[in-house]
């Protein structure tokens, strides 16, 4: 087993556990997940695991060793003599890439054609993210933390950012920064609301102290908001630091309630084919006038 290989079933072993206990408390019953957002769950994240993963690995690998021979383990220096300040800034880094790529996937169509069909690419291939369960009655659920078009994991870039410095040489970085990355997400797709404890504790100092904490780090119920269908599905685009969403982006969206619906409408193919869900390549209604 390789190191990626251990980095992304870590992440799923705790999505399994997390899904089993809503699976067994009934979080996921009653049309709030559907057999197909099951198994396009599973698809997703095997192939993701067992296809995305290693080919962007080898993508970089084999383009690197050509392009400048020698670099492979070139940055294990940095890692050795700096592991701590190393491990910071390539956590924060890989989650301002993330929400960048993110925020593009959602933010408004820009003026440029080029950059449309760009655009597009990342709308569709997001997509099936934004699914949940029955019209109406869908919850947000942590099997929902991989799940995207096959596309996703092969234009994220930082998901290549991220093999790029396993590749460089930052193992242990690589190892513990994409851990607690995986984990916090993970967490964050859950069908759970502890944070709202917290927001609306009958103590002022605890509510200030979880409203100045959610401009930091993301919780729950804000992600809750990006998968919601209203005026929030558009905001909350970072997984891990809402300083992001506050500081640069503009999409800080904290509130003290669970959204009323969650999920995009979906069409009647898309409900009843999982395949079509993930392998869609339908970009034209995004990119019309």
């Amino acid at each position: 087993m390789t190191l990626n290989d251990l980095v992304a079933l870590s992440v799923l072993g705790f999505i399994l556990i997390a899904a089993s206990f809503e699976f067994l408390s009934g979080r996921s019953a009653n049309g709030a997940r559907t057999a197909q957002d099951w198994k396009v769950a599973g698809l997703t994240t095997v192939l993701m695991i067992a296809v995305q993963r290693p080919l962007v690995l080898l993508i970089i690998g084999a383009t690197l060793s050509v392009a400048v021979p020698g670099s492979a383990g070139a940055l294990a220096w940095l890692e050795a003599e700096y592991f701590w300040p190393t491990l910071i800034v390539f956590f924060c880094l890989e989650e301002l890439i993330h929400g960048a790529g993110h925020y593009f996937a959602h933010c408004r169509r820009p003026g440029l054609r080029w950059l449309q069909s760009v655009q597009a690419v990342f709308k569709l291939s997001h997509r099936p993210h934004h699914f949940s369960g029955d019209d109406d009655r869908g919850q947000l659920t942590v099997t929902q933390t991989f799940t995207n078009g096959w596309l996703w994991w092969l234009i994220m870039p930082n998901f290549w950012f991220q093999l790029l410095g396993l590749y460089l040489g930052l193992v242990e970085v690589f190892l513990w920064a994409t851990v607690a990355k995986g984990l916090w997400s993970a967490h964050t797709h859950t069908n759970w609301n502890y944070d709202l404890y917290f927001h609306n504790h009958r103590w002022a100092w605890v509510r200030k102290t979880m409203w100045a904490l959610a401009h930091v780090f993301t919780f729950p119920t804000q992600h809750h908001h990006h998968h919601a269908r209203g005026r929030n599905s558009a905001k909350n685009v970072c997984g891990s630091l809402a300083l992001f969403d506050w500081l640069i982006f503009d999409t800080l969206a904290i509130e003290t309630h669970r959204p009323a619906t969650y999920g995009w409408k979906q069409s009647e193919r898309e409900q009843k084919s999982v395949l079509f869900r993930y392998f869609n390549t339908d970009v034209g209604k995004y990119l019309k006038s």
